[in-house]
């Protein structure tokens, strides 16, 4: 037997009368714990500078509502919440200078006491630095570099740098940083695979990389035309 929702089922198995058996019934009462909430994902920052955003998550049939579970990514900083059962979304403020995760498991309420799903996928939620200090460099061979460095993101393992000459376009992945924290310098010598240009306008921003399982994921973008700096030859 497979459970449809969370709840209470309970059967009846009834066997009639043979030559060799009489006839019998039993009735059992079962269980169906929650499955875990599904795609548990970050959906858009509700504040410029990175304190709060909205996490949401797939809805578990016969839940009777979900916990929340908002930590640093040592567990420490703990928020528990517990939330209707068509509540689907949070709104969560965060530290600016530290990754947060974000978990959820759905749960309903029993004689026994109240039973829980599993927990949720963990969802990183990674601000991005937003202060930029660039030192500029011209050697007499005409060399350009911009030395740049940045407020460090506690908990992520390292940092995308990213350069453009239209914050309203494209942005191109310049370098990636070493994958400590505290890493949190670049040069910055060439943009799109040329050397930096006189009377240029380069565009900085500076995005947080965060490891899951060993394997950098996905995590939570500035807002599209957002820059910390820019620097100019």
């Amino acid at each position: 037997m497979t459970g449809v929702k969370a709840g209470t089922v309970v059967i009846t198995v009834t066997t009639p009368q043979t030559t060799n058996y009489l006839k019998g019934t039993k009735t059992v009462s079962l269980l169906v714990i929650p499955e875990k909430p599904g795609q548990c994902r970050f959906v858009k920052w509700q504040k410029s500078n990175y304190s709060k955003c909205l996490i949401a998550w797939n809805k578990v049939a016969g839940a009777a509502g979900y916990q929340t579970l908002l930590t640093w990514t040592d567990g420490s900083h703990a928020v528990t919440k517990n939330v209707k059962p068509d509540v689907l979304q949070q709104s969560c403020d965060v530290a600016v200078n530290h990754v947060s995760q974000f978990v959820v498991r759905a749960y309903i309420d029993t004689a026994a006491g109240r039973k829980y799903s599993a927990w949720s996928n963990v969802e990183y939620i990674t601000p991005s630095p937003t202060k930029l200090t660039v030192k500029k460099e011209t050697s007499s061979s005409g060399t350009r570099k911009a030395k740049i460095s940045w407020n460090i993101i506690y908990g992520c393992n390292g940092y995308n740098v990213f350069v453009t000459t239209n914050p309203s376009g494209t942005w191109y992945w310049n370098q990636s940083t070493d994958i400590s924290a505290r890493s949190t310098s670049a040069t910055i010598s060439k943009y799109r695979g040329s050397k930096l240009k006189k009377g240029k306008t380069y565009y900085v921003r500076i995005v947080t990389r965060r490891k899951r399982n060993g394997v950098f994921c996905t995590v939570p973008m500035p807002a599209a035309n957002t820059y910390i700096g820019t620097f100019r030859f």
